[in-house]
């Protein structure tokens, strides 16, 4: 009995010695109009830890975690408007010990924990936090940067309780012209993205294919199904909204993702109509599968 009492009252101290420190991210952010170059700091995430050492190990795993999704990007051919170039580490009492921390074999704990979080896939990082919006990410702080952009929405009448993240600049209804690319999460975890068209205009063209022209270079897109509405004063609408699946479907959506000018015809029974895509929309394609991958999508 007084062997339980010992160690339950030495777990309790172990508790009760752990502080809270500040993991504070440093970027260098490009703004996509002038191309300029700006450095900051991210929101601070808070790490609890029972020393200096064990938090600055922690802080570290989660500067690598963002490298390392920045370099899966890359090589996926597409270019990251932020990227990150060192952290900052603020004990409880407000003093940056980033540069001051020092333990047993630092150098050498340090390269093992990068060559982990830099041997890993995406979807394999878990951080051990309570909280069900970081459950299942890669990233958990790329995930928080970039929800802003994004409307998430909790179906009430789903039993799977899915979540849907659509970009905020996205259609909100069917009868506009949009293109555009979302998913969902079950229990945290992503499901396949889904890629969706929609053409508004005053006369039908039943389009069964869209052919895209991406920086000289040509693509075609042929839905399984295409939907169709019309509304007061003639106007009509006719949309696709599919899960993503095919191969060569991928290859199309990485070249919007990369895009420097994008345009797509949509091609009817007899006619056919050609749209520009706007930057926005380009960039809305490519935050989206950063955010795919930052929640441990595999794309």
């Amino acid at each position: 009995m007084k062997q339980i009492l010992f160690i339950f009252g030495f777990i309790l101290l172990l508790s009760s010695c752990k502080k809270s420190y500040q993991y504070i991210e440093i970027i260098e952010e490009k703004d996509l109009i002038s191309g300029q170059k700006e450095t900051k700091e991210k929101d601070p995430v808070t790490i609890t830890a029972v020393s200096d050492s064990d938090a600055y190990c922690q802080a570290y795993q989660k500067f690598c975690i963002s490298q390392k999704v920045e370099n899966h990007m890359t090589k996926e051919g597409m270019g990251m408007l932020t990227s990150t170039k060192d952290f900052k580490l603020i004990d409880d009492q407000n003093h940056d010990i980033t540069l001051t921390v020092s333990f047993a074999k630092k150098d050498s704990i340090l390269a093992d924990i990068y060559s982990n979080i830099m041997g890993m896939s995406l979807g394999s990082y878990r951080d051990g936090s309570d909280e069900e919006t970081v459950k299942g990410s890669a990233d958990p702080e790329k995930v928080k940067s970039l929800e802003q952009y994004f409307n998430k929405e909790k179906d009430e009448f789903d039993t799977e309780g899915r979540v849907w993240y659509q970009p905020k600049s996205c259609p909100k209804y069917r009868n506009q012209n949009g293109i555009y690319i979302y998913f969902a999460t079950k229990n945290n975890i992503p499901e396949k993205l889904r890629f969706c068209i929609q053409y508004h205009a005053d006369e039908w063209l039943f389009f069964k294919k869209v052919s895209f022209s991406i920086d000289g270079k040509a693509y075609d897109y042929i839905p399984l199904k295409t939907e169709t509405d019309s509304g007061n004063g003639g106007r009509i609408w006719e949309w696709s909204d599919e899960a993503i699946t095919e191969s060569t479907d991928k290859q199309l959506i990485k070249a919007l993702a990369k895009a420097k000018t994008a345009k797509m015809k949509f091609i009817g029974r007899q006619y056919y109509n050609i749209k520009t895509l706007s930057k926005q929309q380009i960039e809305d394609i490519k935050r989206t599968i950063e955010l795919y991958h930052a929640m441990g999508g595999d794309f």
